[in-house]
This record gives C-alpha cells, structure tokens and sequence, in this order.
C-alpha cells in the first residue's frame, strides 16, 4: 500500500524527466514548469512537439535563437523527455513525406519575460510555429496564490 501511495505521488516527476536535472530548482524554472505542465501539454497533449525555454533578450544584438534557448525537450507517447540541441534540431528539420511544408513536429518556445518573486506574478509567453505561415505567441500572466503558481489572463500577442 505504502509503494503504490509513493508512485501516485512521484508520478507527476515522472512528467517532467529531465526538468531540474535533480538540483534545487529555482522560481524560473518552476514558472517554466508550470507553464508547460499547465497550458502547453493539456493543449498540444494529442500532437508531437519539440520545445525550448528561452532566457529573454537583452537588447536587438541578441536575438539569435541558438543563443537564447536554455533547455530542449520533446513531447512525444504522452511524456516530456529532454533532449540536446543537436535532437532539437534534427526533429525540426523533418517535414511529412512529400510535404516540405508541413512539419512533423510542433515548436514552441517558452519565455520568462518578467519574473516578480516579491509580488509573486510572472509573465510568460509561448510561441508557437506549426510550418512555415502557421503559428502564434500567447502571452499570460501567472499569479502565486498559496505557494502555486496560476494562470490569471492570456493573450494573443502575434499570428502569421
């Protein structure tokens, strides 16, 4: 009985493999967690998708996405799984048999734009690309109410 309560409860990690990388992690990252726990796979869950966590530019002279991302991972068979830059890379370059413009995987990118650990709101935007003239930037504001992080408003903020 004690071994299948402990599974319930570790069965949310189980999501996340690779998030944390098993160190103290900190309120960013729990942002990024929540955001992609609690919006990006309830609403991509039945498709395949590649994602990064981006740290947010510092000014027009750093933009380069290879530059900004921070961690990569995969949405695929119902897990999140982390992969290398190099995995990132290879899955968004694969296009549908035929198709040159449709891709087989998804892209979303996730930012923390502003992060008030003192008024326990954040801002987070995630873009999304599906090919080449099909995509989006949605962009919330979370809110920390009894030590978790909610999701108060969101916004489109760009489509092709």
């Amino acid at each position: 009985m004690a071994a299948a309560i402990l599974l319930l409860l570790l069965q949310p990690l189980a999501l996340f493999s690779g998030c944390g990388g098993g160190k103290q992690q900190g309120e960013e990252e729990k942002v990024v967690n929540f955001t992609i726990e609690s919006t990006l796979i309830p609403r991509e869950r039945d498709t395949v998708f590649i994602l990064d966590w981006r740290r947010k530019s510092t000014g027009p002279g750093d933009v380069d996405p290879r530059e900004l991302a921070q961690r990569y991972w995969k949405w695929e068979g119902g897990s999140l799984t982390e992969i290398t830059r190099e995995e990132y890379d290879d899955l968004a370059s694969r296009r549908e048999p035929g198709q040159p413009n449709k891709w087989i995987y998804g892209e979303h990118s996730i930012t923390v734009l502003e992060l008030d650990e003192g008024k326990g709101e954040a801002v987070v935007e995630i873009d999304s690309l599906y090919g080449p003239l099909a995509g989006s930037g949605t962009r919330y504001l979370l809110r920390k109410e009894g030590g978790d992080w909610t999701k108060v408003s969101e916004e489109t903020v760009w489509v092709p």
